[in-house]
């Protein structure tokens, strides 16, 4: 029996009719974060109302990813565009639970879609990769820093659960 391909790790991301779809692919990770935060950012900039985000085909996700996600969340309360998460698999519906992450952001299983979606096709046909220059050291540390810090104010238990993680990028970012 031969394995099903290997899904790169990416961010793919289409916009048409006040609606962008960033399709998160492989292991969501602190490395695809800032082009997740990008194509969100772009979203933002294109006017898009609505900005779903498709976790298909994302196999796995790290805490710097799942915060960039609640910070983002965070953000977008404060603005007119909503984030929705769909197709999540119960392990990362269940990451994200755990966090605390579904206070915030409105999340779909597998084949439930948000009320008026509509047919996402077009945009599923128009994803192009989404390029980002990679992060230097200094932006790479506030990022994570950022994202821990996040996840710490999105739920008080994970404070206690990344308290260590803090305390080292705190004093990783001293260096800079």
């Amino acid at each position: 029996m031969t394995p099903p391909p290997k899904i790169p790790n990416q961010i793919l991301a289409a916009t048409a009719d006040n609606c962008t779809l960033v399709a998160v692919g492989g292991a969501a990770t602190f490395k695809l974060a800032p082009a997740f935060k990008q194509a969100v950012q772009a979203a933002r900039l294109a006017g898009s109302a609505l900005i779903v985000v498709d976790m298909a085909d994302c196999h796995s996700m790290d805490s710097t990813f799942m915060g960039a996600i609640a910070g983002l969340g965070f953000t977008l309360q404060k603005s007119e565009a909503r984030l929705v998460l769909i197709n999540l698999s119960p392990h990362a519906a269940g990451l994200l639970k755990g966090l605390g992450v579904d206070r915030i952001i409105k999340t779909y299983p597998a084949g439930a879609l948000p009320e008026g979606l509509g047919d996402l096709s077009v945009l599923v046909q128009s994803l192009r990769p989404v390029e980002s220059s990679p992060p230097d050291e200094h932006e790479m540390a506030v990022l994570m820093y950022d994202a821990h810090d996040t996840l710490a104010r999105v739920d008080p238990r994970n404070l206690q659960r990344f308290k260590d993680v803090l305390a080292f990028l705190r004093k990783d970012l001293e260096r800079f």
